[in-house]
């Protein structure tokens, strides 16, 4: 890894490494001479059926200054959802033959190389693969998966590296549906492929060897760059605007989401879409996308396109710079030293093809919370059923997801990193940010909304947000609150005004909870639970302790939703609003989560109904439903913490 050292406050960027192609021009006599850059082809040449194809582009130097793009020029049409990666990864659909062509452009659009690939397809089913082939950077988080076809099951696996700098530390877990690889990529010093295999033994006793490519590449990395620093990551090198012809294409490169920013741009190079225009189309927030997958903004655009809150997103992005969806961001979070939102692409997937481009490495917040006695999770309820839909689609089924169910899973969480933006940004501001600031230091002068929003409508449960901390930003619990009981918490919720537990992990998260759940309930009649348990492992059918339905119109918590959302949305008349919404009811204590869904009369027959035989994955969506997104620490802070 190349690292840099950043001096000063403003930061100049250059394309780095490579020449731009061989030319015909000799050396002169005595001068050492380079190799010229060359473009080779490695990964898969034959495959059967049903197997997952890896196809590599390699350049003999820096990759960083190009661009790849992939056409199938024969053979039955394949969905390459990877065409803008130097690795297309895909699954073989038929036998028979086919061609692929990448072309190598500089970071001017010209041409620099081109070759092509034959793929011989057999005509053998494959029953068991590895999904997906896929390039990182350096240090980057990487999951591969072993998936058996829709009627097999993997009943065991081993896993072998096979090519490439040794991987320092590697993992398998295994589920009941998914057999998972995960590892951190390893530090190198130009690109380096690297093979797995995975020998899997499946329910009918046949062994099936499936290698997977992992091409992990060299970065340039700032020691005081935002993500590096900040975020103690390294982000993928494979972003691009969505737009390429976007006037804002280059500012989304070189302010939102890389390895060397280690400053807030400036409203000049990256206003808020607010101070641009009061009335933005489609196009206009598509100008401010930032995707690893050109899929994710076809799936944003798509949305834009046809949900009931479409017109709601349209004027609540003019609070932000940017909008970066990709594989790699997990949770999503809203960042004010960008000014810009950044969402998990788990969110966006119609097909599994799109699915299998994500990464599955876990939330890192997944055992926080782990050694106390309760555990409060939500959801949001629409006729008596579970709106929200990831469950309903094991990944092993090969599934394609409805409009309506992205729609549920893009909505709530658009609504509440919006609320973020509008909150650090306000819409009475926009106009008046000078172009010479910068969305960092622009906080610094003027705080954000909910800091005098908390002065007014203040939580009270000091205990609460201690434990919120425990639970969501991995506080080590103290004996005390190890002792806490699921009664103790739900009294101390139940007396107190927030939404949901997470509100009390910040006044950011209490003030942009409100809004969302305010504006589900309004576009889509959508209702949150909350509830108090016993932790699961004394609680396997998840018996509710305590629990309530569309809190946000308890007598306590109204004024504090219609002042939320005054500031954030003044379009809205939320005092005619307010009163057509549903009434709070109370869980039944005693009944289990999913009984509890349909509270008018019988149990609701929603996704998974039957816990004890639902699967680890329909499991872990419902245990997971209380952790949602999170964010980097800002300069100066000592961890990252959720927002």
């Amino acid at each position: 890894m190349a690292r840099v050292l950043l001096l000063g406050s403003v930061m100049l960027l250059s394309a780095c490494g490579g020449s731009g192609g061989s030319s015909g021009d000799s050396p002169s006599p005595g001068t050492p001479t380079t190799p010229a850059t060359q473009l080779t082809i490695q990964g898969d040449s034959e495959a059967n059926v049903n197997e997952s194809v890896g196809i590599v582009a390699m350049l003999n130097t820096d990759a960083s200054a190009y661009q790849f793009k992939w056409a199938q020029t024969s053979g039955t049409t394949i969905n390459l959802v990877t065409e803008d990666s130097q690795v297309l990864s895909f699954d073989a659909p038929a036998a028979g033959e086919y061609g692929f062509r990448v072309t190598v452009t500089d970071n001017n659009g010209a041409v620099q190389f081109q070759d092509n690939h034959t793929l011989l397809v057999n005509d053998n089913n494959q029953s068991a693969t590895v999904r997906l082939d896929h390039a990182v950077s350096e240090t980057a988080k990487v999951s591969l998966r072993a998936d058996a076809v829709p009627d097999r099951q993997i009943i065991s696996i081993s896993w072998q590296q096979t090519t490439g700098v040794t991987v320092p530390q590697s993992n398998y877990t295994q589920t009941e549906d998914n057999q998972f690889l995960f590892f951190t990529a390893p530090s190198v010093s130009a690109d380096q492929l690297l093979q797995f295999r995975a020998t899997m033994t499946l329910d009918n006793g046949d062994n099936v060897s499936e290698d997977a490519y992992v091409l992990v590449k060299n970065v340039t990395a700032s020691d005081n760059g935002f993500f590096p620093d900040s975020a103690e990551r390294i982000v993928t090198t494979e972003m691009h605007a969505y737009n390429s012809d976007s006037p804002y294409a280059n500012a989304l490169e070189s302010c939102v989401y890389n390895n060397t920013v280690s400053s807030s741009c400036r409203f000049s190079t990256l206003p808020l879409l607010g101070q641009v225009t009061q009335s933005p189309s489609i196009e206009d927030v598509m100008d401010r996308v930032f995707v690893s997958h050109q899929w994710m903004g076809d799936r944003l655009k798509t949305y834009l396109e046809n949900s009931v809150a479409a017109q709601d997103m349209l004027l609540l992005f003019r609070g932000v710079t940017a909008i970066i969806i990709s594989y790699e961001v997990r949770p999503s979070f809203y960042w004010v030293a960008t000014g810009a939102i950044y969402l998990d692409a788990n969110n966006f997937w119609v097909s599994p093809e799109e699915r299998d481009t994500l990464n599955d490495v876990p939330d890192f917040r997944s055992a926080f919370g782990a050694e106390l006695q309760f555990f409060m999770p939500w959801r949001y309820v629409r006729n008596n059923q579970s709106y929200l839909s990831r469950a309903a689609y094991p990944r092993a089924q090969r599934l394609s997801r409805t409009f309506e169910d992205v729609e549920a899973d893009t909505t709530w969480l658009l609504y509440h990193e919006l609320a973020h933006a509008n909150d650090y940004f306000p819409p009475d501001r926009w106009q008046d940010i000078p172009s010479t600031s910068d969305p960092l230091t622009y906080y610094n002068l003027m705080p954000a909304d909910s800091t005098n929003f908390a002065s007014f409508y203040p939580l009270n449960s000091d205990e609460l947000k201690a434990l919120a901390q425990v639970s969501f930003a991995g506080a080590t619990a103290t004996t005390a609150q190890r002792n806490v009981t699921d009664v103790d918490a739900a009294d101390m919720f139940e007396n107190d005004r927030a939404a949901m537990y997470y509100s009390y992990s910040s006044i950011r998260e209490d003030y942009a909870t409100l809004f969302e759940r305010f504006m589900m309930a309004y576009r889509f009649n959508a209702e949150a639970d909350t509830a108090v348990m016993e932790v699961v492992s004394n609680n396997p059918e998840l018996i509710v302790t305590w629990g309530q339905r569309s809190r946000i119109n308890d007598p306590a918590l109204l004024s504090r939703t219609r002042q939320t959302v005054r500031n954030i949305y003044p379009g809205l008349d939320v005092d005619a609003i307010q009163p057509t919404l549903p009434e709070p009811k109370y869980l039944n204590p005693g009944e289990s989560w999913q009984d509890n869904l349909n509270l008018d009369g019988n149990a609701g027959r929603g996704v998974a109904s039957d816990l004890q035989s639902a699967s680890a994955e329909q499991r872990a969506h419902y245990l997971q439903h209380a952790l949602h997104h999170g964010r980097p620490k800002l300069p100066g802070q000592q961890k990252p913490t959720p927002n």
